[in-house]
C-alpha cells in the first residue's frame, strides 16, 4: 500500500493537476484517503497481534526455562554463577522473542517494500528501472559490511553484559561479606572496569552506527542524481512524465529504510543465534542426579530412614560424604552441627 501511495502521487500529478482534470483529481484524492484509513486498521492490527505474539514467546520461554531449572542438581549451580543464569532467562529470551516477532515482521515488510517499489518502477520506466537495480547491490554490500563490524561489538557488549549482571547480583548477595572486609573501593574499581570495557565496546558500535546512514544516503544521492539527470533526458522525448520522475525519487528514498532494516535485523538476528545458545544450553543441561527407571512417588510414609555405607558427589573425584553410616528411627531428631562455613548446607 506505500508503493501504490506513491504511485497515486504520480497519477494526481499527471492525470490530475497537469492535466487539469479537476474530476479524476478527485477520484484519485479519494481513493488515497480511503486506503490511508484502511492501512491505518491493518496497522494497528499487526502491531497488536505482534505485542501479543512477543509476550506469549517469552512467557513460553521463562517458563519453560525455570521449570527446567527446579530439576537440576546443586552441581549446576555450584559452578554456573547466578548473574549467568539470571541473564539467560531474562534479556537472553526477550531477544529472542524480539526477532521472532518485530523481526519477522521488519523482514516482511523490508522485503515487500522493496519488491513492490521495483515492481512499479518497471511499470512506469523500465529503462530507468534498470539504473535504480544497479544501486541495489552496492548498498546491500555495503550494508553487509557496516553490520559485521558491528556486530563484533555487539557481542562483547552483551558478554560484558552477563558479567555485569552476575556483579551485581554477587554485591548485593555478599553485601555483609563486602562491608566486613571494607572491600566497597575494590569492588567499584573491578566494577568500574567492567563498565569501561562495556562503555568502549558501545562506543564503537555506536560510532559504527552513526557512520553507516550517511555512507548509504550519499550512494543513494548519486542514484538520485543518476535518476533526475537520466529522466530529464526521457521526459525531453517524452518517455516520462514530470509525475514519473517524482515517483521514482520516492520510490529510491522509500527503499532506503527497508534496506537498512533488512541489515539491522540481519545484525539483531546474530544476537538472537547467541542468546538462543545460551538458553538452550541451559534447556539442556541433564541433571545429574536422576531417579532410577521405574520409580515411583511413594507419597506419605512413615518408618525408619537407614543410609547403609552411603557414598555421595556433585562433582566427581570431589566426594561430599563417603562411606555413611547412620539410622534415624521414626519421631527421632538429629542435628547436624559445625561451624559456618563448615558445609553444613551441602551435606
Amino acid at each position: 500500500m506505500d508503493s501504490y501511495f506513491t504511485f497515486l502521487s504520480k497519477q494526481i500529478v499527471d492525470e490530475g493537476i497537469l492535466a487539469g482534470d479537476k474530476e479524476r483529481l478527485i477520484q484519485i484524492v479519494t481513493l488515497y484517503g480511503s486506503l490511508i484509513i484502511v492501512q491505518a486498521v491493518a496497522v494497528f492490527a499487526f502491531i497488536f497481534l505482534t505485542g501479543i505474539l512477543g509476550e506469549r514467546i517469552r512467557y513460553d520461554l521463562r517458563k519453560k526455562v525455570f521449570e527446567h531449572l527446579q530439576e537440576l542438581s546443586f552441581s549446576y549451580f555450584d559452578r554456573t554463577p547466578v548473574g549467568w543464569i539470571i541473564s539467560r532467562v531474562t534479556s537472553d529470551s526477550s531477544r529472542m522473542a524480539e526477532l521472532v516477532t518485530w523481526g519477522l515482521l521488519d523482514v516482511t515488510w523490508g522485503a515487500m517494500n522493496i519488491v513492490t517499489a521495483v515492481y512499479f518502477m518497471m511499470i512506469i520506466n523500465w529503462k530507468l528501472a534498470l539504473v535504480v537495480f544497479a544501486i541495489i547491490p552496492v548498498l546491500v554490500v555495503v550494508a553487509a559490511q557496516f553490520r559485521k563490524k558491528i556486530i563484533v561489538e555487539y557481542r562483547k557488549v552483551r558478554k560484558l553484559n552477563s558479567k555485569i549482571t552476575g556483579a551485581y547480583n554477587e554485591n548485593i548477595q555478599g553485601v555483609r561479606v563486602v562491608k566486613a572486609l571494607c572491600r566497597e573501593e575494590e569492588n567499584l574499581r573491578e566494577f568500574g572496569e567492567l563498565t569501561g570495557e562495556m562503555y568502549n565496546a558501545s562506543y564503537r558500535a555506536a560510532y559504527l552506527s552513526a557512520l553507516f546512514l550517511p555512507t548509504v544516503q550519499l550512494i543513494s544521492a548519486v542514484a538520485l542524481g543518476s535518476i533526475v539527470w537520466y529522466g530529464g533526458l526521457q521526459v525531453q522525448v517524452g518517455a516520462l512524465t514530470i509525475g514519473g520522475i517524482q515517483a521514482f525519487v520516492g520510490y529510491i528514498t522509500f527503499m532506503l529504510w527497508p534496506i537498512q532494516d533488512l541489515a539491522r535485523v540481519y545484525a539483531e538476528m546474530q544476537h538472537t543465534i547467541a542468546s538462543a545458545e545460551r538458553v538452550f544450553s541451559l534447556i539442556d543441561a541433564v541433571p545429574e542426579v536422576t531417579d532410577r527407571p521405574g520409580a515411583v512417588n511413594p507419597g506419605t510414609i512413615r518408618g525408619d530412614v537407614e543410609f547403609d555405607h552411603v557414598d555421595f558427589w556433585y562433582e566427581e573425584n570431589n566426594p561430599v560424604l563417603q562411606d555413611l553410616s547412620l539410622k534415624v528411627r521414626r519421631g527421632e531428631t538429629i542435628a547436624l552441627v559445625g561451624p559456618t562455613g563448615g558445609g553444613k548446607s551441602h551435606k
